[in-house]
């Protein structure tokens, strides 16, 4: 749990730190003159606040709206985030993987890989979990330090070997 709190209180890579957004008020969410990246700052507010059903709608919200976005990657990538801490695992996949997919240009990419092993991992699939594993070294062979260590710690974890 301290591993994910860590993670969520990072600022997400690739664009400007988010700055904690308050609730929006009722309303909001349908407003279409609603600028991308408030949309993105608000969901990523109640991430913070630890209020994930909340940060699940509004990044759905953001990836309906906006899904082109520079910020698409990173609002996929949270939206994974929301159910992994939630322990909905099938749902995290899902997520982490069409952001690994669709955004693999997204400085999230990396990170998304990782979490979607470590969901199928949760989930007793070791040998996707380990297959994932070995994807992110192929495919990022540098990856953000703390995005390796983790998955170096995770892999071991999970049985996958070296």
């Amino acid at each position: 749990q301290d591993e994910i709190d860590r993670v969520l209180t990072q600022p997400p890579r690739g664009g400007p730190p988010p700055r904690v957004a308050v609730s929006p008020p009722p309303g909001n969410q349908g407003d279409p003159e609603v600028q991308p990246q408030q949309l993105y700052e608000q969901a990523y507010g109640s991430l913070l606040q630890k209020d994930y059903s909340a940060a699940e709608a509004g990044f759905e919200d953001f990836l309906r709206r906006h899904p082109n976005h520079q910020l698409a990657g990173n609002a996929q990538y949270w939206l994974g985030e929301t159910f992994y801490v939630r322990g909905q695992f099938r749902a995290a996949a899902a997520a982490f993987l069409k952001g690994y997919q669709t955004y693999s240009r997204s400085p999230k990419a990396p990170e998304a890989l990782l979490k979607l092993a470590m969901s199928l991992s949760r989930l007793g699939q070791k040998d996707a979990a380990c297959s994932s594993y070995s994807e992110l070294s192929t495919k990022y062979p540098n990856p953000p330090g703390h995005v390796k260590s983790i998955a170096q710690a995770e892999r071991q974890r999970s049985g996958c070997g070296a």
